[in-house]
């Protein structure tokens, strides 16, 4: 699921969880192809060993069937051997006992050579056979490993891509919210100002509570994230979509202002308002008053913004509050 996640359509959450879980597999994926990897040459180390035993019985078999082939020249050229000719050259034996003696001679000299080539035949067959086994444990291991070498390359490609993916999303972020922080003091004492309220507010809002100023998810929260402080709540309208006063109340401003680019700032009573930014066009003007629901712009990407949504914010004396503890 995390190599098949949409880096431009996930949340931040998502990204994040999908980089530590493609994380994870490529530790898992790794030690899967170790183990393969390892499988293999214990294989090729079998197979080794037992072409090695292979190689000596054949050679030994060859030996002996030279030794085979040099004693059935000699049988025939010269019968028997120099202990035959003694027997033979006997005048105190008679014909019989001479074949008798040569039949004799002929089997022992043979019998043991057979019977090594006999058994040495065997060997080398189960060898054979057993190499043959050995090819083939060998040869499937292989391909378990290339494609445990193929899975990780794959994950590995996935990786990447998903913390390339984070990467730009953090140097986004931290680039935005750079840009609104550098206006926050200004619109922080604006506020303040145009709301007259210098000293301690009250930070309680009214039962009438706020709608959602935008239709869409929150793609980003509020609070500290890649160590900074993100004053608001990034809800992912589409561009051009409606944007609504979350409440009743005045507009104190509405106009371009750097990283917010075109931004509203409406405000409520009891030192308490909400700001709309990086719109697309405003659709009211300072001092407008402006009912709740009322349309005050169109989501946009002005200011510094990496694409199309609505920044919200909720202030108490110009300072950010959670907006989430008073939407619905």
């Amino acid at each position: 699921m995390a190599s098949e996640l949409n880096t431009l359509k996930a949340d931040d959450a998502q990204l994040e969880s999908a980089v530590r879980a493609i994380d994870a597999g490529v530790l898992v994926q790794a030690e899967t192809t170790d183990s393969a990897q390892q499988a293999v040459q214990s294989a090729n180390v079998a197979v080794g060993a037992v072409g090695s035993r292979l190689s000596i019985a054949e050679r030994r078999m060859g030996e002996l069937r030279s030794r085979t082939s040099a004693l059935a020249v000699r049988a025939y050229v010269h019968p028997g051997g120099d202990t035959l000719l003694d027997i033979m050259r006997s005048h105190d034996l008679g014909e019989a006992s001479r074949r008798q003696a040569l039949m004799a001679h002929v089997v022992s000299a043979d019998r043991d050579v057979l019977e090594q080539m006999r058994a040495l035949r065997q060997d080398v067959s189960s060898e054979r056979a057993n190499l043959a086994q050995a090819r083939e444990l060998a040869q499937e291991r292989t391909q378990v490993a290339r494609a445990k070498l193929a899975g990780l390359q794959q994950v590995q490609v996935d990786q990447r891509r998903l913390k390339s993916a984070l990467d730009q999303r953090i140097q986004d972020y931290v680039n935005e919210v750079d840009a609104l922080s550098k206006e926050d003091a200004r619109l922080s004492a604006l506020i303040r100002s145009r709301q007259g309220t210098d000293g301690p507010v009250d930070a309680r809002v009214s039962g009438s509570g706020l709608i959602w100023p935008a239709s869409g998810p929150i793609t980003s929260g509020f609070g500290m994230r890649w160590g900074r402080l993100h004053a608001g709540v990034d809800i992912g309208a589409g561009y051009g979509s409606p944007v609504r006063a979350a409440k009743g109340g005045t507009v104190i401003l509405a106009g371009y202002n750097g990283g917010y680019g075109n931004a509203v700032i409406i405000d409520h009573g009891g030192g308490f308002s909400t700001l709309y930014a990086h719109m697309s066009r405003l659709m009211v003007s300072d001092g407008a008053v402006v009912r709740q629901g009322q349309q005050v712009g169109a989501v946009g990407s002005t200011g510094h913004s990496t694409g199309a949504h609505l920044h919200f914010e909720t202030r108490f004396g110009g300072t950010p509050q959670n907006p989430r503890r008073f939407l619905p």
